[in-house]
C-alpha cells in the first residue's frame, strides 16, 4: 500500500531513518544523559527534518507528569492578575492552565485537575478559609501552594502581612495629626479586608481614637472596586458623618473616592487625605498622585512559583510558609493637619 503522507512520524519512523534503535531516540527525546552527543545531534537533526512531534498525551500516561501548572483562582476577576501569575511558571518551562472556581465548585475543579495530571497548582482564593486536612484530602496529592496570607495555614504559602500595611498606613494618618478617620474597605468575608478591618479598629483604640465611618462594598473587580469607593463617599456625606482622612481598600476604590469627593465639591488632599493600598500603575498618574501601601505583587507571584517548582521536584519538601512585607509609597494624597 502506499504510504500515506499525511501521518505523523512516530519514535519508531525516527529510529529507521536516523538508523538507531527505538530506546535510542526515547532516550533524546526525555534529556537522559546516555547518548553521545553526536549521535542526539543526528537524531534530532532527523527529527526536525520529519516534523516529528512528541505524542504528550502518551507521555504523560508513561510518565505521570504533564509538565502544566495550574493556575486556580476563586472568587475574584482581576483579569490582569493571571498572566503576572503565570510568568515565572512559564520562564521556567511549564505550560500553564488558568481556570477559574468558586468554593461551590472547588472540590470539582481539583478533581479535573487529578484528570489532567497536572504538576502542580498556584491557588489565589482570597476568601477561602479551609482546614489544611480537608484541603489535602480534596487536592488528589497534587502539590499546591496558596498565593494568600493565610496565618492558620502549616501548608506553603506567601502573602502580605496587612496588620503590618495597615499599621503603616494608618500612622502615617495620625502622624499627620488626622484623628477622625474613615475606613472604605471590601468584603469582610475576605481575608485580607477582615484583618486590615479588625487592626484598623486595634490602632484607633490603642491610639485613644474614635473610630471613623466605615463602608463596605465589593473589590473583586476593578469596576466593583471603583463603585465601591464611589459609593463609600456617598454614604458617608449623606449620613453627614465627619471625617478628615479615609483608608481606602485599593488604587482603584480610591479612584471612585476621589471621584466622589470632587462631585460634592471637596477635594484630595486640602479636604480630605487618603491613603490605599497596593501601589497599582494607576496611583501614581491620579490628581493627586496617591499614597498607597505598596505589595510587589510580581515578587510574591514569583516566590509562590518557586515554592512550587520545589515542591513538585523534592519528594522530602518541607510546608512553609513566607510573610512579605509590604512598603508605604508617601506621594501627594495626604495633608499634615495644623
Amino acid at each position: 500500500m502506499p504510504e500515506n503522507k499525511n501521518k505523523r512520524p512516530t519514535i519508531r519512523d525516527v529510529a529507521r531513518e536516523a538508523g538507531v534503535s527505538y530506546g535510542t531516540v526515547s532516550r533524546v527525546l526525555n534529556d537522559q544523559p546516555d547518548v553521545a552527543p553526536e549521535t542526539r545531534a543526528h537524531v534530532q537533526r532527523v527529527m526536525e527534518k520529519m516534523g516529528y512531534q512528541r505524542n504528550l498525551g502518551a507521555r504523560m500516561l508513561t510518565t505521570r507528569r504533564s509538565n502544566i501548572i495550574e493556575i486556580m483562582v476563586m472568587d475574584v476577576h482581576f483579569g490582569i492578575v493571571l498572566p503576572r501569575m503565570g510568568k515565572f511558571i512559564t520562564e521556567a518551562g511549564y505550560s500553564t492552565l488558568y481556570s477559574e472556581c468558586t468554593q461551590d465548585n472547588f472540590a470539582e475543579t481539583l478533581d479535573k485537575a487529578a484528570a489532567r495530571l497536572v504538576d502542580g497548582i498556584i491557588l489565589y482564593a482570597p476568601q477561602l478559609h479551609i482546614s489544611d486536612e480537608e484541603l489535602l484530602s480534596i487536592s488528589h496529592g497534587i502539590p499546591i501552594v496558596r498565593r494568600d496570607y493565610v496565618l492558620d495555614s502549616k501548608l506553603t504559602w506567601v502573602g502580605y502581612s496587612q496588620q503590618h500595611a495597615t499599621r503603616m498606613a494608618l500612622q502615617h494618618l495620625i502622624d499627620n495629626g488626622h484623628k477622625q478617620i474613615a475606613e472604605i474597605t471590601g468584603s469582610l468575608d475576605f481575608i485580607n479586608p477582615r484583618l486590615r478591618h479588625d487592626t484598623w479598629l486595634n490602632i484607633l483604640t490603642s491610639n485613644g481614637l474614635e473610630p471613623g465611618p466605615e463602608y463596605t462594598g465589593d473589590y473583586s473587580t476593578f469596576a466593583k472596586a471603583m463603585k465601591t469607593g464611589y459609593d463609600g463617599v456617598c454614604e458617608f456625606i449623606k449620613r453627614g458623618d465627619s471625617f478628615s482622612a479615609m483608608l481606602v481598600v485599593n488604587d482603584f476604590a480610591a479612584m471612585g473616592a476621589i471621584s466622589a469627593l470632587h462631585e460634592h465639591g471637596l477635594s484630595v488632599p486640602d479636604d480630605v487625605s487618603i491613603v490605599s493600598f497596593d501601589d497599582d500603575a494607576v496611583a501614581s498618574y491620579l490628581i493627586p498622585p496617591l499614597t498607597t501601601v505598596r505589595f510587589d505583587f510580581n515578587m510574591q507571584n514569583k516566590l509562590a512559583s518557586q515554592f512550587l517548582l520545589e515542591q513538585i521536584n523534592d519528594s522530602d519538601y518541607q510546608h512553609h510558609q513566607h510573610i512579605l512585607m509590604p512598603e508605604l509609597i508617601v506621594r501627594k494624597s495626604v495633608k499634615p493637619l495644623a
